[in-house]
């Protein structure tokens, strides 16, 4: 395991309007530091919120403030972690997994009824990869973005939307985030997504409930 995180912490403002304020349980995949669970203790009171991170010393971050954090892989250490989940939540994440689908399946198992999953997954079908692919013939991995070195899956809008139908969850909103040029040219941001759709958009977030 890694000792050392590229990611920043972040509370993921993009999902907070996706949270139910009735999920009481919350389980985070992929935690880092545990800022996201900073937010989700912060906006309800008595929420009792878990984690799973892989990475050692965000995990020791993360328990700070995390009722508790498993150190390890999903769905695999999901085991160390008794009980059902009223929400689960994989922000960027999913894309990480050798089998995202297998996973989460076994994550519908551990919802309670109605509860929900949340997701952030990065759009592949993004315009700047699409230029960079088409025009100049280069796929070059970095260290985030669409093109994380780390990530061994790559999805769509469409392909997201059979991901969870696959695992038997109905998806119930479905949002585009991180607009090209959203935040120094909104306007232009605008524009462009009306006339080449999802391909303006870096991700897409995603509830899906059980039912």
């Amino acid at each position: 395991m890694t000792t050392e995180s590229p990611y920043a912490t972040t509370e993921r403002p993009e999902v907070h309007s996706l949270v139910p304020r009735t999920a009481l349980r919350i389980l985070d995949v992929g935690c880092n530091d545990g800022g996201f669970g900073v937010w989700l203790q912060g906006d309800v009171s008595g929420r009792d919120v878990w984690g799973i991170e892989p990475n050692v010393a965000q995990a020791a971050l993360a328990r700070q403030t995390c009722a508790g954090v498993v150190t390890g892989l999903y769905p695999q250490a999901l085991d160390q972690i008794d009980g059902e989940f009223d929400c689960i939540t994989f922000n960027h994440v999913l894309e990480h997994m050798t089998d995202p689908w297998g996973a989460l399946e076994q994550t519908r198992d551990r919802l309670t009824s109605g509860g929900c999953v949340i997701a952030v997954i990065p759009n592949i079908r993004y315009f700047p990869v699409l230029v960079n692919l088409a025009f100049r013939g280069r796929w070059d991995y970095q260290d985030t973005g669409q093109l994380d070195r780390t990530h061994l899956r790559f999805f769509t809008r469409a392909s997201i939307i059979t991901l969870f139908l696959n695992a038997h969850l109905h998806i119930d909103h479905l949002q585009p985030v991180n607009g090209f040029a959203c935040v120094s040219h909104p306007l232009l941001s605008r524009i462009a997504s009306r006339l080449f759709g999802d391909t303006t958009y870096g991700g897409f977030a995603i509830r899906a409930i059980r039912q």
